[in-house]
């Protein structure tokens, strides 16, 4: 429950009630948010594959920060300095393209910048704290949010799938598909007063038992996670 505790997401769960109700989707605003979403994810998993080993190590350690650990500028992250962000971001929009909601969109940007610029930049003034001029260098080719062709490339860091399962990253990659399938359905009960209609049943069938299988691995991951947590000794 660590996750819903931060403040971000506190406006994230009221807006996404919000979208969910007053959606209005189509078949081909669906598959439009749907890339967009999965082109965000692809980003974050491409970033945590570098920098989720270390971030984990560092929150569970008891830092109040995000880890620093390692300057990573491979990847991503030599094109933009907040790729998990710019992630984060695009799949957030492709939920408000696949739900055609204007004010949804607006309202998520608004939040979005106001409370992910300010998280930028106080783990910004961390890292240049810790790696001064080394940092300086980075920062002055690398843009925090639009992503540039031009690097500051540095070999010594590798993506890893040790990194990418220390960031938990399927996580979100779980909830996005989870979300896009409640808004299909969604759409289908308010156009057809039903869900499981005769000509696609087969195909609703095999998304509903999807849905249930996602949401009961999440849980069961989660107990077995918290248990392993309360069973491990006092360091």
């Amino acid at each position: 429950m660590s996750r819903v505790r931060k403040a971000r997401f506190f406006w994230v769960y009221p807006l996404a009630a919000w979208l969910f109700l007053a959606a209005h989707t189509s078949e081909w605003s669906l598959r439009l948010g749907m890339l967009i979403a999965l082109i965000g994810e692809a980003l974050r998993v491409w970033a945590n594959g570098y920098v989720g080993h270390a971030k984990v190590n560092w929150t569970q350690s008891g830092r109040r920060h995000p880890a620093i650990g390692h300057l990573v500028t491979t990847g991503p992250y030599a094109h933009v300095r907040h790729p998990l962000y710019v992630g984060t971001f695009l799949i957030g929009t492709g939920f408000c393209l696949a739900v055609t909601s204007l004010w949804g969109a607006l309202s998520a940007l608004a939040m979005f910048c106001l409370l992910y610029r300010r998280k930028a930049m106080e783990e910004e003034a961390l890292i240049a704290d810790e790696y001064g001029e080394v940092y300086e260098a980075y920062r002055r080719v690398v843009p925090r949010w639009i992503p540039t062709w031009r690097s500051h490339y540095d070999p010594r860091s590798q993506w890893s799938w040790k990194g990418l399962r220390a960031s938990r990253e399927w996580k979100t990659l779980l909830w996005v598909v989870v979300g896009f399938v409640v808004i299909y359905f969604r759409e289908e009960f308010w156009q057809e007063h039903e869900v499981f209609v005769e000509k696609d049943w087969f195909k609703h069938v095999m998304l509903a038992v999807m849905l249930i299988l996602l949401i009961a691995v999440d849980g069961v991951i989660e107990v077995r996670r918290r248990i392993r947590r309360s069973a491990a000794p006092a360091v």
